[in-house]
């Protein structure tokens, strides 16, 4: 069993950043507004000895009044239950306040050792004020500063490696391999799209449990949220993410750092769902996402939600509609679903899985070369400045994508078009599904003009 700790404490106390500091990453958003942790967020903290631990953050303790942060703080509930071992954050710079006392009320019905740490405690000279928690009645405390990294190594080898020995006598370096190699393996599906498109509600449904919190506020998940699931015998990694909303009015950075946690995670994942709202006309967005999607290489496959508002004829206009301004995804799979209903929400995994292989594929030279040949054959290259431009073999340069390069005469002159036609006419032949194909265009160098004088 590997061991549970839960940091928890109010808003803005440094949660989010000693997450990062120990599972070193930047998986969890840290900006300087309050509130900005929503979800349940877990990370592998690996320390000495290759003691690994689960490490999870939280949203804040507070009194909170609107039904998104009632939510978040149930989430808040469920981690201290999941959790072995608490770290309950307070912020020297503020004091202590009288929400930390209520707190430390709660935590104590867990029965969950808890070390208080207190943070932020870098040019904080009154003694007094950090004093202040010691009536909180914790045992364990401990000063840290996560974001100038001091007392954390304090943290780790005073309480939580002693705390690991003495709670975990067995040694855990097996699970460690083993949980490794799973994350190895495992295919990285990111639910992309915009805001309140159901990408929670979808991954709820998948998981069959309230996993993520899903709201009709928009805007509502604000990080990447990573979930391992296991389904028909093959490992996935499920990422929510926030709406990539574009709007012309001012965003703040928090919302504007989430556009930017959307597009990183398209670049860490190896498929990405599409998620589109049925009830909303296909925007510009969702092309520009689209777009951004193909030039990173990522396996797509396109998810169209809230097909259970529509009657049937309604729907086959909005599945025409859709198809229409998509055309030019045309390698991907599209399904209508409801992932309110879970109507269509499993039959996803085909998709995934086919998009996953294909943009793996290992495609022989031979088979590449004779494509190109028949390609040509059919319709053959422009004539440019009297002479027809020669294309003479292809090679795969790489994989994940597809990336093939064709070698040949004056190929810097090819029309748009006609790269596109061979593009097309790749994925036809060799049946590639839900990957985009990258091709490059090598000119071959005629030896005698190097050595001309």
């Amino acid at each position: 069993m590997i061991p549970i700790i839960v940091l928890i404490g109010r808003t803005n106390v440094g949660k989010s950043t000693l997450f990062n500091v120990l599972t070193k990453t930047r998986d969890a958003l840290v900006a300087n507004y309050p509130g900005i942790t929503r979800d349940r967020q877990y990370g592998y903290c690996k320390l000495q000895s290759n003691k690994k631990i689960i490490l999870i953050d939280t949203a804040g303790l507070d009194i909170k009044l609107n039904e998104i942060e009632k939510q978040a703080q149930a989430q808040t509930l469920i981690a201290i239950k999941e959790a072995h071992l608490i770290l309950f954050l307070v912020n020297a710079r503020d004091g202590l306040m009288p929400q930390e006392y209520e707190i430390s009320k709660n935590i104590r019905k867990y029965q969950k050792k808890t070390i208080l740490v207190i943070n932020k405690i870098d040019g904080i000279n009154e003694a007094s004020k950090i004093n202040e928690f010691y009536s909180l009645g914790f045992e364990k405390i401990q000063k840290i500063s996560a974001s100038h990294n001091q007392g954390i190594n304090t943290l780790i080898n005073r309480y939580l490696i002693p705390w690991i020995s003495e709670k975990f006598k067995k040694k855990i370096t097996e699970n460690l391999y083993k949980d490794t190699e799973l994350k190895k393996i495992a295919i990285k599906v990111a639910f992309i799209g915009r805001p309140n498109v159901g990408k929670s509600t979808l991954i709820n449904g998948i998981l069959k449990e309230e996993r993520m919190i899903t709201s009709n506020t928009p805007g509502t998940t604000l990080d990447s949220i990573s979930t391992p699931i296991k389904y028909n015998y093959e490992n996935y990694t499920l990422i929510d993410t926030a709406g990539a909303s574009k709007k012309k009015k001012k965003i703040n950075d928090f919302q504007r750092f989430s556009i930017i946690k959307t597009l990183q995670t398209i670049e860490k994942s190896n498929v990405i769902l599409l998620i589109i709202d049925a009830s909303l006309q296909t925007c510009h967005q969702d092309l520009s996402l689209a777009d951004f999607i193909i030039h990173s290489g990522k396996g797509i496959v396109v998810v169209v939600n809230k097909c259970d508002l529509f009657n049937s004829v309604e729907l086959k206009k909005i599945k025409e509609l859709i198809k229409s301004k998509l055309k030019f995804l045309y390698f991907s799979k599209i399904h209508f679903i409801s992932a309110l209903y879970k109507k269509g929400i499993f039959q996803l995994f085909t998709s995934i899985k086919e998009s996953y292989e294909d943009s793996k594929r290992k495609i022989s030279t031979s088979t590449l070369i004779k494509t190109m040949h028949i390609a040509i054959k059919k319709h053959q290259p422009p004539i440019i400045k009297g002479r027809r431009i020669k294309l003479k073999y292809a090679h795969l340069g790489s994989s994940n994508p597809p990336k093939i390069i064709i070698h040949g005469n004056q190929v810097k002159y090819l029309s748009l078009p006609y790269k596109r036609y061979l593009i097309n006419f790749f994925y036809k032949t060799l049946k590639i599904k839900g990957t985009p194909i990258q091709i490059q265009f090598k000119d071959n160098e005629n030896p005698y003009v190097k050595n001309k004088n």
